[in-house]
């Protein structure tokens, strides 16, 4: 199955059981593909979708800097975790820069699925979170050095 094998690439699946990627890979309703230029998240909305590339990128860009790309994120790239777990209001825009497909799941969806499957979906969303507050630690901590 290609979804399957396209999970099994991409780091945030990396320690969830063979079972568990097979039933996320068999759950195509969470796949959603995406065109050059089409949006998954646009600022100032709000949603808790997650999304996961797992082909193709995206870029990043903000209204007050029109024009200008503020990232470029590849496959395996986490999207959205803020909202997801918040519901905050998306602070940027994130638009495929080709054709891209994304795991996408929102709260709901995810407390619909087994425990288990909840349990890994957070421990892989702490951990990224607790490298974004890694990077803002050592940021600082360089700036202080300036």
């Amino acid at each position: 199955m290609l979804l399957l094998k396209l999970i099994d690439k991409i780091a945030f699946f990396s320690r969830f059981s063979a079972e568990h990627k097979r039933v996320l890979a068999e759950a195509g309703s969470f796949f959603t593909h995406f065109k050059k230029d089409d949006f998954l998240i646009r600022e100032g909305t709000t949603d808790n979708t997650l999304f996961i590339v797992i082909k193709g990128s995206v870029i990043v860009t903000k209204a007050d800097c029109p024009g200008q790309v503020l990232a470029t994120l590849p496959a395996g790239s986490v999207i959205g975790e803020i909202s997801f777990l918040t519901n905050r209001i998306r602070t940027s825009n994130v638009i495929a820069n080709a054709d891209t497909i994304c795991f996408a799941i929102d709260r709901t969806a995810l407390e619909e699925m087994e425990f288990a499957i909840q349990l890994q979906f957070k421990d892989e969303l702490i951990g990224i979170l607790i490298g974004h507050l890694d990077r803002a630690n050592a940021a600082l901590a360089n700036q202080k050095n300036d």
